[in-house]
């Protein structure tokens, strides 16, 4: 599974090459407490989803079994200490969101905005793949 990862790692830091896939079997909610400072209040539940990262690296498709959203990626960057990737894309439908790649914890987390309460969409990775 390490294997995978410098693998997609490699392709997000060079040209891409192959289109990447990740599986997750898992979504959990969490809101942001102000006092604590942190994300807590956690509701999640199992659910399998797909993200798949186009070749050139521009946009990723989330396919759930719902539903099958086009998110398109305006900056990326990787932090130096965390390995953490960071994309600030727009969806299809023209919302903002800032997603966090951490693949060391096999996390995906998205963060947002919505009806003015900031919260944390995390979604745990089973797999990751290359095409």
């Amino acid at each position: 599974m390490k294997h995978l990862f410098t693998a997609f790692l490699l392709v997000l830091a060079h040209s891409a090459i192959a289109q990447v896939n990740i599986s997750c079997y898992y979504r959990e909610y969490c809101k942001w407490n102000a006092y604590k400072e942190t994300f807590d209040r956690c509701e999640g539940y199992e659910e399998s989803s797909l993200f798949k990262i186009n070749k050139a690296e521009t946009m990723f498709m989330h396919t759930t079994e719902s539903i099958k959203s086009a998110y398109y990626i305006n900056e990326k960057t990787q932090n130096s200490d965390t390995g953490v990737w960071q994309l600030n894309v727009e969806s299809d439908a023209g919302n903002s969101y800032i997603y966090f790649l951490d693949l060391d914890n096999n996390e995906i987390r998205v963060a947002a905005n919505i009806d003015d309460e900031l919260i944390m969409i995390r979604f745990y990775i089973k797999r990751v793949w290359t095409e």
